[in-house]
């Protein structure tokens, strides 16, 4: 069974609440998964995976201000393989590009119901591995994409998944998710257990954004689960949430 603790945050705080507090470079990003990487390389492990999801909420479009909406973002990203997707509900436009050591994702979507018109532009990049030449590359290429993309700096939520060789009893995990706070600088506000499953909400000065839970800022989650297959335990970091499931 995937997790992805974001849903249980979400609960709590509200989808609205998402993208407030404070905004951050884009161009910056990848200081916060070199920060991640570091971490769980410092205890053993290795990066299977990190993803950046940011996305800007958009006036609800006509019918001509939507199909010129789409003409200006296949004009501006030629070479990404564009699609549209239309039910009653939502349609989107997605643009996508592969590359040996990431991919990128451009949404252009709107709902249609009449009780919730919302209309987003949403980037994602997502990657396997860590290259560090790679990630710098990167790096430049976040930061073109959204200044093309958004009228303002959005808010950036980077995430990396990882592993450790080692099976992992309770005590364990409770080790391990302590020494990541430690190596993240960051204070312990809410916490989820299991039996082989160790999730955590925290607040670290290290990290700009932030939302609130239960009247209280945080803006990094921490997952650890035993995933019982080769005796392997899977760890996933994100800021100001986790967005990879696991």
């Amino acid at each position: 069974m995937k997790f992805r603790f974001v849903y249980p945050v979400l609960a709590i705080v509200g989808l609205t609440l998402i993208f407030m507090g404070n905004k951050t470079d884009a161009a910056n990003f990848t200081d916060q998964l070199q920060l991640f990487q570091a971490s769980i390389a410092k205890l053993n492990g290795k990066v299977t995976e990190w993803s950046l999801y940011t996305r800007e909420p958009l006036r609800a479009p006509s019918e001509p201000e939507w199909a010129e909406k789409v003409q200006t973002l296949q004009d501006t990203f030629p070479e990404m393989h564009w699609s549209v997707k239309k039910d009653r509900h939502v349609k989107v436009l997605t643009g996508k590009l592969e590359k040996s050591h990431y991919v990128e994702t451009v949404k252009l979507m709107s709902t249609l119901s009449n009780a919730e018109n919302g209309s987003y532009i949403i980037y994602e990049v997502n990657g396997k591995g860590w290259d560090r030449a790679q990630m710098r590359k990167v790096n430049q290429l976040v930061s073109a994409r959204t200044r093309a993309l958004f009228t303002k700096k959005p808010m950036v939520f980077s995430c990396i998944k990882g592993e450790f060789s080692d099976k992992m009893d309770y005590v364990l995990l409770r080790e391990k998710k302590e020494q990541l706070l430690k190596r993240l600088d960051a204070q312990e506000i809410e916490t989820m257990e299991e039996k082989n499953f160790y999730a955590v909400s925290g607040y670290s000065p290290k990290f700009s954004e932030n939302i609130h839970a239960k009247n209280r800022k945080m803006n990094v989650q921490i997952g650890l689960r035993d995933s019982g297959l080769g005796g392997k335990t899977t760890v996933v970091i994100g800021t100001p949430i986790i967005t990879i499931e696991y």
